[in-house]
């Protein structure tokens, strides 16, 4: 069963099961991680991302009542409100990441009824792989289609940064909704929101299997650590700006200058994000010319930054990476979402993965957290399907 099948089979018996009702409409939304520029996408909107064979899907059907239920089938939770009540309540948690779609869509059109909702999926929480965007995004094209509002990918990024920031209250931007709507099949995306460019690139990895390992290591806040580097990049760009210049306008010798003018701590970071720019335009290049050996330099290269300038990594997570890359088909390593802890990404070949479980095992006796790892492989874009239910459930 491909896994299409395998996404309309499981979430139409879920909510069959659930309603005793098909729904009418199912979307997924795939999870992204991005190999380059993580740390690029509030100062720059520059990354190199590309979608995962995890998702997470919403199905919908429409009510006789004005009732709206929801259904976590994951966690075997429901929830529920009415269509004069969509507000965020904190109480609601996980339903808000779709009561938030109806509530985008109400002043536009007329909803006359309830609905229905089964969510379900596989993408892992809190580690930067995108569930809850995952979620909205599906949320929203879901309920477009049930409402008959035409929406295209820019249209959505901005409805769901608009819900962001008006509907959750929180910063965000723009690009962190680019690649996840936009994504496609088999290919990686070369992403520059300043530009309003989007370019699908050829994935690479067809030989490698992907290996995310949450390395378990007790997450602090961090807010106030990424607030810290996003305010030195903008520090340095004043100080330097001739015109209306950005980050990416600025060279290593000009940051040179400044050495001894401004902290040390913040040129090392402006070190990073410079040398970060120019690693995702060498990876655009080397996607083109489908030079393997040339990725995984950039991509250990940019972990290499991570721990050494910009100065987010941990013990922990650098043992991971380093133990990894000592293992014959390996390809490259390094460490995914915000940092201090989390998770790490290894692109390895298939035979490396008995000696990689072995690191695990060793990981696990030195510093006391057992890690959990998950395979994965490029994945489909944001897509709607045609509900379908067997009998018996995926």
């Amino acid at each position: 069963m491909n896994p299409t099948d395998t996404i309309t089979e499981r979430i139409s018996s879920l909510h069959a099961q659930e309603y005793d009702a098909l729904p009418d409409v199912i979307v997924a939304a795939p999870s992204i991680v991005r190999l380059l520029g993580e740390q690029l996408i509030e100062t720059e909107g520059l990354y190199i991302a590309l979608p995962l064979d995890m998702y997470a899907a919403v199905a919908i059907s429409a009510r006789k009542d004005t009732s709206v239920r929801f259904f976590s089938a994951d966690i075997n939770e429901r929830k529920r409100t009415n269509l004069s009540n969509l507000k965020y309540k904190r109480e609601d948690r996980w339903a808000n990441l779709v009561k938030c779609a109806f509530f985008a869509f109400q002043h536009q059109t007329h909803l006359e009824h309830g609905y229905n909702i089964t969510i379900t999926g596989n993408i892992p929480h809190n580690l930067g792989f995108g569930a809850s965007k995952a979620l909205v995004c599906a949320a929203i094209a879901a309920v477009a289609n049930l409402v008959g509002c035409a929406c295209s990918p820019g249209e959505l990024e901005k409805i769901a940064l608009k819900l962001d920031t008006e509907y959750f209250e929180r910063r965000a931007v723009l690009a962190e909704y680019t690649a996840l709507v936009q994504a496609r099949a088999d290919s990686m995306l070369y992403i520059d929101e300043a530009k309003e460019w989007v370019e699908p690139l050829p994935y690479l990895f067809s030989d490698y299997i992907l290996v995310f390992t949450d390395s378990k290591v007790p997450r602090v806040p961090i807010d106030n650590e990424i607030e810290s580097r996003i305010g030195d990049f903008q520090h340095v760009v004043q100080r330097l700006r001739k015109g209306q210049r950005r980050l990416r306008d600025i060279d290593m010798e000009e940051l040179d200058e400044y050495t001894g003018i401004i902290p040390e701590s913040t040129r090392r970071h402006c070190m990073f994000m410079l040398e970060e720019i120019q690693r995702i335009r060498e990876l655009r290049e080397a996607a083109g010319t489908r030079d393997l050996a040339a990725a995984g330099r950039l991509i250990n290269k940019s972990q290499a930054g991570l721990r050494n300038h910009y100065e987010i990594s941990c013990p922990e997570v650098d043992w991971l990476i380093k133990r990894a890359l000592e293992i014959d088909g390996v390809l490259a390593s390094r460490m995914v979402g915000k940092g201090f802890g989390g998770c790490t990404l290894t692109i390895m070949q298939a035979s490396a993965k008995a000696d990689y479980l072995k690191r695990l095992e060793e990981y696990e006796r030195i510093f006391g957290f057992k890690p959990v790892y998950w395979e994965a492989q490029c994945g489909n874009g944001l897509n709607m399907y045609t509900p379908s239910f067997s009998g018996t459930e995926a």
